[in-house]
């Protein structure tokens, strides 16, 4: 098997999400709201995880940034860039996107632009922030390692599934001449 190509700090990543936006109440958020009118960000507006919301919503392909400044504590250089390894943070990963929310009540009918990061279940409130969620490099190399941890490659995803890191982007930007096995 000739490997993948390594993970850098360069390009964009694959961005996910297959919509452009939806009724989310009356949707994935359930029924109609109750408190007519309601506020774009009322809290009776039920957040639905990001694997159900990602049919619905977009996040478009973003740089892959560090979070925070790579310092000295990486000795090692892919095509003069830093490799993207195990556990690494990027920038977050927010959502452009917009559904509408419906409230119904006495003489009431009222509908909203509600942002779909309000919509999404996340680790703010209970929802996701307004600047996104989380990207964390879950690498899938098990034998090459950088710096201790194990190398990114292409393809590998920027989450795990997890409230914490619900993710659904991969590794796009990578060295065209550097592969890394298993």
């Amino acid at each position: 098997m000739a490997g993948l190509m390594a993970a850098i700090y360069m390009g964009t990543d694959s961005g996910h999400g297959t919509g452009t936006g939806a009724s989310h109440h009356p949707g994935l958020g359930g029924g109609t709201l109750p408190n007519c009118p309601h506020p774009s960000l009322s809290p009776t507006v039920k957040p639905s995880p990001l694997p159900a919301t990602n049919a619905v919503a977009i996040w478009p392909p973003l740089a892959q940034t560090p979070l925070t400044p790579l310092t000295a504590l990486r000795t090692v250089f892919i095509n003069k860039k830093y490799p993207i390894i195990n556990e690494d943070l990027l920038t977050t990963h927010p959502t452009p996107t917009q559904f509408t929310t419906t409230s119904v009540g006495y003489k009431c009918l009222t509908v909203l632009n509600t942002p779909a990061w309000w919509c999404t279940q996340g680790t703010t409130g209970g929802r996701e922030a307004p600047v996104g969620h989380a990207r964390k490099l879950f690498a899938t190399s098990k034998t090459v390692f950088i710096n201790g941890m194990n190398a990114g490659r292409f393809g590998d995803p920027y989450g795990n599934g997890t409230t914490a890191f619900p993710c659904l982007s991969t590794v796009t930007g990578a060295s065209p001449n550097v592969y890394i096995g298993l």
